[in-house]
């Protein structure tokens, strides 16, 4: 292990705390994904490489080369390391985010929610009818509001995926405007239809729902509504549905009912 004795070496000389050292392998690993050149000229930790000489930089990186080569656990801790590192500051970028935009995420008068009248607790979630990952994740959504009756669910309607996608949002934000009794049939019947919805499946729900006539009828509220949650959603930087909010904290893409509830206790927690 002769390598690895003297990488140790090195990094005990560059890097004096654990942190430090965990930091220099994120940062060895985004190198090797580039070019191994990139190995000396990265910023280790941040280190100012002016206080290395020539030599010292020419030691370090043939250490640090071969130390890749002999020793594959250390490029997975590295790559670990370096995930880590990315996931860790996008949370914080978006924690940032979400309390710049908590006017528009929390307080808007015109989304749909279900769960209780005067929460202690709210999530929002971004959604779009013919995702098939939110469809995955409604049941998980309703245990959720089932097993914590402080809990309230705001559902932004996001038409992502094509005009079958736009038609159901417009469908449903009307009816929630006009008819709100009439919305969580429509939305549930829209959400378990099997395929992609079109024009005619819409129709279809609309009518075993009783609100057909928001199909034709216009509600000037809808197009700056369904504006203005695209623009949120971009706004916060996520990308896709399922997208889920509790307190700063964002989730996207599927997930468990049993992350869902981790996370929520942790919310609650922190309320105290």
């Amino acid at each position: 292990m002769k390598v690895l004795s003297r990488f140790n070496r090195v990094t005990d000389m560059l890097f004096q705390s654990r942190k430090a050292k965990f930091a220099m392998l994120a940062t060895v690993a985004g190198s090797v994904f580039f070019l191994s050149s990139q190995l000396m000229t990265s910023q280790l930790a941040h280190a100012d490489h002016s206080s290395f000489t020539d030599e010292q930089k020419l030691e370090i990186r043939a250490i640090v080369e071969d130390a890749l080569v002999n020793d594959p656990e250390l490029l997975k801790e590295a790559i670990i390391a370096l995930q880590m590192r990315e996931e860790d500051q996008m949370s914080q970028a978006r924690g940032s985010l979400v309390e710049q935009h908590h006017a528009g995420l929390f307080e808007t008068q015109t989304d749909p929610w279900k769960g209780a009248e005067n929460p202690a607790i709210t999530m929002v979630y971004f959604t779009d009818f013919n995702c098939p990952y939110c469809k995955k994740l409604e049941p998980s959504l309703d245990k959720l509001i089932e097993d914590y009756p402080q809990l309230r669910v705001i559902t932004k309607m996001v038409p992502l995926q094509g005009e079958g996608s736009q038609k159901a949002v417009v469908l449903a934000q009307k009816v929630w405007l006009n008819e709100p009794e009439k919305y969580h049939a429509l939305k549930d019947m829209l959400m378990s239809s099997p395929r992609r919805l079109d024009a005619d499946a819409i129709a279809k729900v609309a009518k075993l729902t009783d609100t057909e006539q928001w199909l034709s009828k216009d509600d000037d509220r809808v197009v700056n509504v369904v504006r203005d949650n695209v623009s949120l959603m971009r706004d916060l930087g996520l990308s896709g549905t399922p997208s889920m909010i509790f307190g700063d904290t964002v989730i996207p893409g599927l997930v468990t009912y049993e992350v869902l509830k981790e996370q929520l206790e942790e919310v609650i927690q922190a309320k105290g």
